[in-house]
């Protein structure tokens, strides 16, 4: 069993998510033209997408921000820019080990399966849905809150500068994503990060999970 054999066990159609609300599944081991509403909910099939207008003019200045309220402070630019790409490299590892181990995990029951359709498996069931193609400031920001507050708790005054470089490493990410979708990308490292994600969807779906670059696939031998 994988998480491509999925449907082999449960149907596609309207699952239960939490309480009254359900998801729309389809399908997401045959990736289909066009798109489809995930929700039946009007409301709901809002906050599910977003332009990608909206997440940069929220993390792009946030993590200028911070950069800048480390920088000034005590650690000066130099340790800060340090911090910045320590924060660089913890966004990578953590957009693959998300990728591979949630957005990937095989469903055990419906919950399991709305939650995998609704964080991943919508966007391989319709890779052409470019209202997807970047993740909603809805989801985003709760969760760019919960990891601020652990990175205050772990590292106290280093969070700062870290966390410039995670969220920005987030922006990279998803906008990459977004572009990559989109059509032809410049240069001999954007073809190659295109060809590089669309043979994630289309050829080896268990296989290139980094976006933003193929370090961590390389290591963990999933390339």
């Amino acid at each position: 069993m994988s998480w491509l054999s999925t449907f082999t066990r449960f149907r596609p159609g309207r699952t239960p998510l939490i309480g009254p609300v359900a998801l729309l599944v389809a399908d997401w081991s045959r990736p289909q033209r066009g798109s489809a509403p995930m929700f039946d909910s009007p409301f709901l099939e809002r906050l599910s997408v977003v332009h990608p207008a909206f997440p940069t003019l929220v993390y792009l200045p946030a993590g200028l921000l911070l950069f800048w309220r480390s920088a000034s402070g005590p650690f000066g630019p130099w340790t800060t820019l340090l911090l910045y790409a320590a924060g660089l490299l913890a966004w990578s590892l953590l957009e693959y080990g998300a990728h591979r181990g949630s957005f990937h995990h095989e469903p055990q029951n419906e919950g399991q399966l709305a939650f995998g359709y609704l964080v991943h498996g919508v966007h391989h069931a319709y890779p052409d849905d470019s209202r997807r193609w970047m993740m909603p400031l809805a989801v985003t920001i709760p969760i760019a809150t919960a990891l601020y507050l652990l990175f205050r708790l772990f590292l106290g005054g280093l969070a700062s500068g870290t966390f410039a470089g995670f969220i920005h490493g987030y922006l990279t990410y998803d906008l990459l994503h977004y572009f990559i979708h989109r059509g032809r990308m410049p240069g001999r490292l954007g073809r190659f990060l295109r060809q590089y994600h669309m043979a994630h969807h289309y050829a080896k779906p268990d296989k290139n999970f980094g976006v933003s670059s193929p370090l961590w696939d390389l290591v963990f031998r999933t390339k």
